[in-house]
């Protein structure tokens, strides 16, 4: 019997094993290279995103800084103009219209021009309807109104007299757009309401007329209560054209009634027509008695002060207006002793 022969097995060396390891270490080693790069990616992109931000940043920084330098020296630049002496807005307009109004009469009255132009404290008591005995008072009381407020160097250096000063903003315009946010910072304040004037060359860029219609006034007075919404009293700039019609007037104080604003007349006029208007309504009239700047000398600031102060000893109250220029303000700060043989108020507490 023949012995059975065992099937030869040839044994393969596991050639396919290491294929496969080869590929399975490439794979590792792509995916590996993947990680890095992508990381690389990452990081790189986080650096550029970062030192572009800071760019951008510095960039915002440099820009924000050049345009409040430009504001600045606009602002300063406008001041030069704004406060030069023949441009003294309330007083110019008073002056030129006492005149005008005074030339026609006799000699005499010829002679009260010339003391009107200096403003004297009797002109100034005539000039206004009388104001209720408050005698009883502990003090006698002033207001004093500084108008014409437009830029923030101006109501800090009003802010630091540390007095009760009445502030009376323009309304914002491109000459002094930041007006109301300016306003933000004060309790107390006033809108200086730009009016008609007679004989006035540098009239505002939205200047009420007697022909601006009521519907007009209406939306301007409206977005003015919203610009402006703690302000509860309105003078005129210049006007004397304005307040000299009593119709315009109605038709203007029936507007600001519906939007709570109350009216102190400047009175750039004689022939103001607000005194009429207010008794005809009922109502309390409330204007200027004397103006404090009209030569903007820190002595006759301070006479002119004193006069105020007199008025407000003989009737119990006094409103005296003048303007931000510089002397005017150091001549109230040097009067600050004189000042408290009365007590400064706010326009507000007349409302009450």
């Amino acid at each position: 019997m023949r012995r059975r022969k065992k099937p030869i097995v040839i044994k393969h060396k596991s050639v396919l094993s290491k294929s496969s390891k080869k590929y399975i270490y490439l794979f590792i080693l792509i995916l590996i290279l993947s990680f890095i790069i992508v990381g690389l990616s990452i990081y790189l992109y986080q650096l550029g995103y970062n030192k572009g931000k800071e760019a951008a940043q510095c960039s915002a920084r440099s820009f924000y800084k050049r345009s409040l330098e430009q504001i600045k020296l606009q602002e300063r630049e406008a001041l030069k103009k704004i406060l030069q002496p023949s441009t003294l807005s309330e007083i110019e307009d008073y002056n030129q219209n006492l005149s005008s109004s005074q030339s026609s009469h006799s000699s005499s009255a010829q002679s009260s021009i010339a003391s009107s132009r200096s403003l004297s404290s009797s002109q100034s008591s005539r000039s206004l309807a009388k104001e209720p005995d408050t005698s009883g008072l502990p003090k006698p009381r002033l207001a004093i109104i500084i108008d014409d407020v437009g830029y923030a160097s101006q109501v800090r250096a009003i802010k630091a007299l540390g007095l009760p000063i009445n502030v009376s903003f323009f309304p914002p315009t491109p000459t002094h757009p930041n007006t109301p946010r300016y306003a933000k910072g004060l309790r107390h304040y006033m809108i200086h309401l730009p009016m008609e004037a007679m004989h006035y060359s540098h009239e505002e860029r939205y200047t009420f007329r007697p022909t601006t219609s009521t519907l007009a006034m209406d939306r301007y007075v409206a977005a003015l209560r919203k610009e402006f919404p703690r302000a509860r009293c309105i003078n005129n700039h210049t006007g004397s054209r304005f307040t000299a019609d009593y119709k315009a007037m109605k038709r203007l104080i029936s507007v600001l009634d519906r939007y709570h604003f109350c009216f102190i007349d400047s009175r750039t006029t004689p022939r103001t027509q607000v005194p009429r208007l207010m008794r005809n309504f009922h109502r309390r009239y409330l204007a200027r008695n004397v103006f404090l700047d009209n030569d903007i000398n820190v002595a006759k600031i301070k006479a002119q002060l004193k006069k105020a102060i007199h008025l407000a000893k003989r009737r119990g109250l006094a409103i005296a207006i003048g303007h931000p220029h510089a002397k005017t303000l150091e001549a109230i700060r040097e009067s600050k002793g004189i000042l408290k043989e009365v007590r400064l108020i706010y326009v507000d507490e007349l409302l009450h």
